[in-house]
C-alpha cells in the first residue's frame, strides 16, 4: 500500500466551488438527477482559519450514489473557496473524507508531507481541514462529525427544487409528522 494513509478509507463528498449555487443545482439535477439540501454558513455558524471576520457561503449538498457532491458558493467576504474561485474559476475543489479521529487524520497527513490550508469547524456539525495533496493534484479533506450528516441537514437544510421555492427543515418536519397523523387515522 505504499505510504498510503489508512484514515481516507471513506470517501464522503465532491467539493465544487460555483458562482451560481441554483445554476449549478439545476444542471447536476437535469444531468444527474441530483437532489439537493442548501444550507448557509457563516461567522455565526462556522468558522474557518484564515477566512474574514464576516463571510457567507451556500452550500448544496447531494447524494451521487454512494458518495455525494457539495457544491459551494462564495457569497461574501474572504474563504478559501472565494480565493478558488477567483483564482481558477469554477471546478472541484476538494475530496472529502470521512474519518473518525481528525486529529489522527491530521497527523498523518503532515507525516506525508501533505500542507494545511486551512482548519474549520461548523456547529451542530463538527470539524474538518484541507490539506493540499500534490502527488494527487488536489485537496484532501478529513471531516469529523458530531453528528450523523442527514441529522445536521435535516435540522438545518432547506430541499431545493427547481419548481418549488426552498423548504427550510422545520417546515419540512412539520408537513412530514401531518402527513404522518394524516395516514394513522
Amino acid at each position: 500500500m505504499g505510504k498510503g494513509f489508512s484514515l481516507l478509507s471513506c470517501p464522503h463528498h465532491i467539493g465544487v466551488v460555483v458562482p451560481d449555487l441554483s445554476t449549478a443545482m439545476d444542471a447536476y439535477i437535469s444531468t444527474l438527477g441530483v437532489s439537493f439540501s442548501v444550507f448557509d454558513l457563516d461567522e455565526t455558524n462556522s468558522a474557518f482559519s484564515g477566512s474574514s471576520d464576516s463571510f457567507r457561503l451556500r452550500i448544496g449538498f447531494g447524494s451521487l450514489g454512494v458518495s455525494a457532491v457539495e457544491l459551494i458558493q462564495p457569497v461574501s467576504g474572504e474563504t478559501i473557496h472565494a480565493r478558488f474561485l477567483a483564482e481558477k474559476g469554477p471546478g472541484i475543489h476538494h475530496l472529502g473524507f470521512w474519518v473518525g479521529d481528525l486529529s489522527k487524520a491530521r497527523t498523518q497527513l503532515e507525516a506525508l508531507g501533505y500542507r494545511s490550508l486551512m482548519e474549520g469547524a461548523i456547529r451542530d456539525l463538527g470539524r474538518f481541514a484541507y490539506y493540499e495533496a500534490p502527488e494527487l493534484h488536489c485537496i484532501i479533506e478529513p471531516l469529523e462529525f458530531a453528528i450523523g450528516f442527514p441529522l445536521f441537514l435535516a435540522r438545518h437544510a432547506s430541499v431545493y427544487s427547481r419548481n418549488k421555492p426552498l423548504e427550510d427543515a422545520s417546515e419540512r418536519a412539520i408537513r412530514d409528522f401531518m402527513g404522518h397523523r394524516a395516514e394513522q387515522t
